[in-house]
């Protein structure tokens, strides 16, 4: 008989049913891995044919021959293809039974589903038992590279899948570097989980791990359960293991629970909670060691996070951390800027925002962890700050009103120093006129502002209101020309006039001002100070100058430069030390940028023309041509400061074959002439598997150990996830400039 199309005992409904049923799903797994090429695939996986929407419900059977008894018995022999919606069965011979309506398959059976495909050596659809079932499988899910092998798998009507005698891998089926055995896998797609029986992961043939029984999502549904565990090893801590369990609360909560063995320390509890709500987000982080082995003490950190949503126009943003003493990071802390922490910020920030309007209220505590800041020096506790922020247009020909108000108490944990509240209110006009390559905005303020403060015994203070304006004039021009390259090229001149009158502020209080560290932004800005209790006086004007080449096609800015200087036409005054300064020009600031398809170069200085040399100067040289490429070269140097800092920085990461890679960093100061941190790795990345080795020494701030030296392991197992934790790509995320694990 030819080869036909189309059966119509095969458009039965409850047939159909059982053939959909056959949709398997197996879960998401994370670390996709690109090195293996698809035509290594053990089975191969082709879409299954969409169908129409008047045809969901028929079935297609063709084959080179068929034959048909007197009982309405069919046997198809000869490339039978069987075709459903986003269905597709394939083998050398097929049979229909109309007494019982099964329908058996044999020989190079093959199956494709949306997300999978199936190779077998026969199978079954059985209307009686609902059910569909297929016996010698290897399997391969369609968009990822996890694929096994299982004695049987069982689908039925009930919407779960059932495999046997099963082993899963993401490597070659032949010969797996790594794969997941298990008696039984039961696959729940209704409910979106999965249960397994006596898995065992064996890695180079090693038993890695056993569990009897285990739970797992195969969907977005999340399931509480069993986290992959954490190792490493570090001189203040020494052999570590975290076992994270994950408690998923309700859809919209979650938890993990870790403890957290150290041999040197003790066994700590780290536990994470998050929530979302329909106005709310928010996260706690805490950790607790009973007795620490070491010093004999208990041991802490806390951090809970907030961001609530009000309306369109209002929000909440609460930040609170602790720990239980100043050496804590030093111990327990893998990232140099977490172990450098000097002080932990505590507040809670309410932001009500309108066009051209801004206000918030904050309060706002600090705990120092730096012993070697004296108690007078430590920062002031805002209790509350109310500020409202706003720039008006009055007219559309440019004119608007601006304001900056505050209202703040200032309280402190050293009762020996002056407390209490600073008023101040600063309106003011500006008119921005603009043309095509120009633009001028003078800008006039009044700043009055009021203190009412107490000493130590609850005294009030008689302290005089300060009033003062402020004057400014902001002007440039700018010019462009074509190139023959296609680059378009400016030339930015701009020059900034400022007047504030001398007010003598030395009987002022001091809560919350300091010098701002000079930069370019600094050159345009109508106080040197940052605070609000000193406003410099100033009679100088700004000129700069800067150039750019930008692409006349795409607008990416290829090159930056920019210097400017401020010539003084009077002594400053007004300072934080009662000295005045008399230089008639400031230091000079220039900075450079250039950005091409791979390499970055940024540098900036500020040059003291008195001494000759750079007060403050930073350089860094970035490339990166991928995940595996990258190379970045800073050096760090600032002299404004009590300790001089001069500092190197060096990262990079490189393949050395087609497998492994090497990595590193080393922070040194020159000054010091001492490493800061030091780190050296080696990566190894396979077709199914990568490991990382990573050793690190990093400098300890405050704890009695000069150095803490670790070890960390993390073995990715591709499409199933690491299986030693996430410490070795947490840390080089901040150690090297441009890495990115998820793009390796």
């Amino acid at each position: 008989m030819s080869r036909t199309a189309e059966f119509f005992l095969f458009k039965n409904k409850s047939v159909s049913l059982v053939i959909s049923s056959l949709f398997i799903a197996i879960p998401a797994f994370s670390q996709t891995s690109e090195n293996c090429p698809s035509a290594e695939a053990d089975v191969i996986h082709q879409a299954p044919p969409v169908f129409k929407d008047e045809q969901l419900e028929q079935i297609n059977i063709s084959a080179d021959k068929t034959r048909s008894d007197s009982q309405g018995a069919s046997t198809f022999k000869g490339h039978v293809v069987i075709e459903k919606h986003q269905l597709r069965i394939t083998a050398d011979k097929a049979s229909y039974h109309p007494d019982t309506e099964d329908i058996n398959i044999d020989g190079n059976v093959h199956v494709d589903t949306t997300n999978m495909a199936i190779n077998a050596d026969l199978g079954r659809i059985s209307k009686a038992k609902q059910s569909s079932s297929f016996e010698s499988v290897e399997f391969q899910v369609g968009k990822n590279n996890m694929r096994g092998k299982a004695e049987s798998i069982t689908a039925d009507k009930k919407n779960s899948t059932e495999l046997n005698s099963t082993s899963i891998t993401s490597c070659s089926l032949d010969d797996p570097d790594w794969r997941l055995d298990a008696d039984s896998i039961n696959l729940n797609h209704e409910e979106e989980y999965g249960s397994a029986k006596n898995v065992v992961l064996r890695f180079m043939e090693v038993p890695f791990l056993y569990i009897p029984y285990m739970e797992f999502p195969i969907g977005d549904r999340r399931r509480s359960g069993l986290l992959v565990p954490e190792i490493g090893y570090s001189s203040s801590r020494g052999g570590e293991f975290t076992v994270p369990w994950y408690w998923n609360i309700a859809p919209n909560h979650d938890a993990i629970l870790a403890p957290h063995y150290m041999n040197r320390r003790g066994t700590q509890l780290d536990t994470q909670y998050r929530f979302l709500t329909e106005n709310s987000h928010g996260q706690m982080d805490a950790a607790y060691l009973n007795e620490d082995k070491i010093t004999d003490e208990s041991r802490h950190q806390f951090q809970y996070q907030q961001h609530t949503r009000f309306t369109s126009n209002l929000n909440m943003d609460i930040d609170v951390k602790d720990v239980s003493d100043t050496e804590y990071f030093d111990d327990f802390s893998n990232n140099l800027s977490t172990s450098s922490t000097t002080h932990l910020n505590r507040d809670l920030k309410i932001n009500y925002s309108r066009p051209y309007w801004h206000s918030h209220l904050l309060a706002q505590t600090y705990e120092t962890l730096d012993t070697s800041i004296a108690i007078t020096d430590r920062p002031y506790r805002r209790l509350p700050q109310i500020n409202i922020q706003g720039d008006q247009p009055i007219t559309d020909s440019g004119l608007a009103f601006t304001l900056d108000t505050e209202w703040v108490t200032f309280d402190h944990e050293d009762g020996s120093v002056l407390t209490g509240s600073r008023f101040q209110f600063k309106p003011g006009l500006h008119w921005l006129a603009e043309g095509s390559f120009w633009f001028i905005d003078p800008a006039i303020k009044f700043s009055h502002t009021a203190y009412e403060v107490d000493d130590s015994n609850g005294i009030k203070q008689n302290i005089a209101d300060r009033n003062l304006s402020i004057s400014s004039l902001d002007a440039g021009l700018f010019f462009e020309r074509a190139l023959d390259s296609g680059l378009i090229q400016t030339l930015e001149p701009r020059i900034y006039y400022l007047n504030a009158p001398y007010r003598d502020q030395s009987l002022l209080p001091n809560f919350d001002t300091q010098l701002s560290i000079f930069s370019t932004s600094l050159l345009f800005r109508d106080n040197r100070f940052n605070g609000g209790d000193r406003i410099g006086d100033a009679n100088q004007i700004t000129l700069a100058l800067s150039s750019r080449l930008i692409s006349s096609d795409s607008g990416n800015e290829y090159f930056r430069a920019s210097i400017g200087q401020i010539s003084y036409f009077k002594d400053r005054r007004v300072s934080l030390s009662d000295t005045v300064e008399q230089d008639p020009t400031s230091d000079l600031i220039a900075e450079l940028a250039i950005n091409l398809d791979k390499w970055n170069i940024s540098a900036s200085t500020q040059w003291d023309k008195q001494n000759n040399r750079s007060e403050r100067g930073n350089f860094l040289l970035h490339y990166q041509s991928d995940a595996k490429h990258i190379f970045n070269l800073g050096f760090r140097n600032d002299r404004s400061i009590n300790d001089e800092i001069r500092q190197t920085d060096l990262s990079f990461m490189t393949p050395i074959n087609n497998e492994f890679s090497a990595f590193g960093r080393w922070n040194y100061s020159l000054e010091n002439d001492r490493d800061i941190e030091v780190i050296g790795g080696l990566s190894y990345d396979s077709c199914c598997w990568s490991v990382q080795l990573m050793a690190q020494r990093r400098l300890n701030y405050n704890s009695n150990e000069e150095y803490n030296n670790a070890f960390m392991v993390q073995l990715v197992l591709k499409e199933l996830g690491s299986i030693s934790g996430n410490k070795v790509s947490d840390t080089l995320k901040h150690a090297i400039l441009g890495y990115n694990e998820e793009q390796e």
